[in-house]
């Protein structure tokens, strides 16, 4: 039998080990497949629990911009300055950002101006400012001048590509992640060597590759590559990558637990398929190295129970998954290592 440690109890209220990462991670489950509103509320109580977070923070900006509610973004990212949370210059990205899909053109070349002539902009960044700084100035006038704007010049600033990602020595994970979000929507010519070469190799973060593979997808890339993730490699073709939605493993590892769980625990069942949702999401396109579903399934059983502080039994599940105890205890490494991976912005 192994035990871990109980969650603390306040009182009438209880407190589980780590509440605000859980929260966090699951407000990202949500950032992954695009649903911003409904990681909202993950954030936003994420954020009560760790109030100087800028992770949270961060997260929390980018899921209302993505959202439409700018002003929402706006509040938060003007309150991040107030009180100097995260680093100043992605903040003032962030913020400027905002600024221009709210058509505050003025704003954005004012606060521009004054941090180049104060020569305040770091040097990897000044092209990219000085661009915005142009963009808003011929928005600016054409807004005081009664003129149409063109589509295409509203489209302008999300077609703004970087000429490097620096994946193999980001400066800022957090920007990097932005970047990357964004490449769905500009010409990726730019940096599609680098690209190739990141997802080659064998360094970097799986998540990060993942949101690349994803990128090229939906640009419909159709040039056979190489992916080297988790000691594994593979050669394929973007375009032609499945969904994950529809990963059989994940569907049946699901039937599994929820036959358990479902009733008995529903709060348990969807901890763990979280879990499988974002470990799926870490080794994609690879796959779990087992098509054992029941012992996969104990596997995360044990391992949201650990999450959770509650006491737990190998030789219990193996009855319950009719699974060998040393097969549960292989996988339950396996799944915990991939887990060490988490997020690169926690």
């Amino acid at each position: 039998m192994k035990k871990r440690e109980r969650a603390r109890k306040d009182g009438n209220v209880v407190f589980f080990p780590d509440l605000e990462k859980r929260l966090f991670e699951k407000g990202l489950d949500f950032i992954q497949k695009k649903q911003f509103r409904e990681a909202i509320p993950y954030f936003e109580e994420a954020k009560e629990h760790d109030q100087e977070n800028s992770d949270i923070w961060f997260a929390l900006v980018l899921a209302y911009y993505e959202s439409g509610s700018f002003e929402k973004a706006k509040e938060y990212t003007e309150e991040m300055l107030r009180i100097g949370i995260g680093e100043y210059f992605q903040t003032v990205d962030m913020l400027i950002m905002v600024l221009v899909q709210l058509k505050e053109y003025s704003r954005v070349v004012h606060t521009i101006e004054v941090l180049l002539e104060e020569h305040e902009v770091p040097v990897e960044k000044y092209e990219h400012f000085r661009r915005l700084l142009d963009f808003s100035r011929r928005m600016l006038n054409a807004v005081e001048e009664n003129q149409p704007v063109e589509i295409e010049d509203e489209k302008e600033i999300k077609q703004v590509a970087p000429q490097s990602l620096n994946l193999f020595d980001p400066k800022d994970e957090k920007e990097l992640l932005l970047q990357v979000a964004n490449l769905a929507h500009q010409n990726i010519q730019p940096v599609l060597n680098e690209i190739r070469n990141y997802l080659q190799s064998s360094e970097g973060q799986p998540f990060i590759k993942t949101m690349l593979l994803h990128v090229l997808k939906e640009h419909q890339y159709h040039e056979p590559i190489t992916v080297t993730k988790l000691q594994s490699s593979m050669v394929l073709i973007p375009k032609d990558l499945y969904d994950l939605r529809d990963h059989q493993q994940k569907i049946e590892v699901s039937k599994v637990l929820a036959e358990q769980l479902e009733q008995e625990n529903p709060t348990l069942l969807e901890q763990a398929i979280s879990l499988i949702d974002r470990h799926l999401f870490i080794l994609y396109p690879f796959h779990y190295p087992s098509n054992d579903m029941r012992t996969l399934a104990a596997a995360y059983h044990i391992l949201v129970l650990m999450f959770f502080a509650q006491d737990y039994s190998i030789d219990e599940m193996s009855d319950v998954y009719q699974s060998s105890e040393q097969d549960i205890e292989t996988l339950l490494r396996y799944i915990q290592e991939i887990e060490e991976f988490s997020y690169p912005i926690i």
